[in-house]
């Protein structure tokens, strides 16, 4: 006999631990979003998320036609102290980055369309973390 325990843990196995990041994702209210709830995600995002929230270095993903947020631990300092985090999971791309989006858009839009990373060094991307 299986004995079946129906969690958001077990529902979602790939959004298991992940410390903060972990917990803010496995509780957020992913309806609300573009990429609907964790069960209806493909498994390239769901493998993707949890290599993210598992990984010690900093790391941050948008995905979607939306560019919906995420990123772990690790990152989340780059976000401010009291600036765009929490707010900034499940956002919107756009939403989000306002003040840089004129720089980065066209990045993002380069990838798209090529499928080919990008790169700048020495480029100044002024972000602001405060809200």
């Amino acid at each position: 006999m299986e004995i079946v325990i129906d969690t958001p843990q077990k529902a979602h196995y790939f959004l298991k631990g992940g410390g903060e990041m972990g917990g803010l994702t496995r509780v957020h209210n992913w309806s609300k979003t573009s990429l609907g709830t964790p069960d209806k995600w493909p498994t390239s995002l769901s493998n993707t998320v949890s290599l993210l929230l598992s990984c010690k270095f900093p790391m941050f993903l948008w995905w979607g036609k939306d560019l919906i947020q995420f990123y772990n631990d690790a990152y989340r300092p780059s976000l401010g102290n009291n600036g765009k985090h929490p707010s900034a999971l499940g956002q919107k791309a756009k939403e989000c980055w306002p003040e840089i989006w004129h720089i980065i858009y066209p990045l993002i839009k380069q990838v798209i369309t090529t499928g080919e990373a990008t790169w700048s060094e020495d480029q100044l991307v002024p972000k602001n973390v405060s809200c």
